[in-house]
């Protein structure tokens, strides 16, 4: 092969690579074991009248992001008679030796009593990928989500700082458009509503081999009333 055109070719994957900043995915995540599996794929767990089912398929879109974070997409039904929150520090991944996996915001928001906004410009989100039904985005995300309802009461965000998201996306381009068109809002979820998408997680390497999906469940107001386990298991 001729060398120039050997390099050339060289140089044009690595390109490619570099653009996506991710390698393939070493094994995919499926119910372990003692898992409850819901009818139509994934695995369910309920806990105070709310059912979460969660299932691994691949992420949709061109780019391998499996290597950078664990995707699991939820679905959140609330079957009870109060409202629930929906909050990304609600949802983590547990491994076996004690390392906890954060669900990761695609936003940074600042939290202060004056603004609480999102920091940075960012494309509204008009043609959202994911379902939902009688859920109000929090008040933060208003200007994210036009169309969508909002929550116009106190909804208090994230309460730890913003290291999970810079450590998860410093290196690699993400998170991407069809990353931000398909995650979970945070916000509330009314009696008979569901919600349906995606959350992103801190990178669980398959080397952990079992984690939990664990969920806990919080009232309008934040009081605690529930929690849920799913088992997973790391699968080629």
């Amino acid at each position: 092969m001729n060398t120039q055109h050997l390099t050339k070719t060289t140089t044009v994957l690595l390109l490619a690579a570099s653009a996506f900043g991710l390698s393939a995915c070493a094994g995919q995540l499926h119910p372990a074991p003692g898992a409850t599996l819901a009818p139509h794929g994934g695995a369910t767990s309920s806990a105070a009248g709310v059912n979460i089912v969660t299932m691994t398929p691949n992420f949709p879109g061109i780019v391998d992001i499996e290597s950078a974070v664990t995707p699991i997409k939820v679905k959140i039904t609330n079957n009870g008679t109060k409202p629930v929150r929906i909050r990304y520090a609600d949802f983590k991944l547990d491994a076996t030796d004690g390392t906890s996996y954060a669900a990761l915001p695609l936003y940074k928001i600042d939290s202060s009593a004056t603004t609480n906004l999102p920091v940075g410009s960012y494309y509204p989100i008009t043609d959202p990928a994911f379902r939902w039904n009688r859920f109000r985005v929090a008040p933060y995300y208003a200007g994210l989500y036009p169309g969508m309802p909002w929550y116009r009461g106190g909804f208090y965000g994230q309460p730890y700082g913003w290291t999970y998201y810079d450590t998860a996306f410093a290196n690699v381009q993400l998170p991407t458009p069809e990353m931000r068109r398909n995650v979970l809002p945070e916000g509330i979820l009314d009696p008979g509503g569901s919600l349906e998408g995606w959350l992103y997680f801190q990178h669980v390497p398959p080397s952990k081999k079992t984690v939990d999906f664990d969920a806990t469940i919080h009232a309008e107001g934040g009081a605690n009333i529930g929690y849920l386990s799913i088992p997973y298991n790391f699968g080629s």
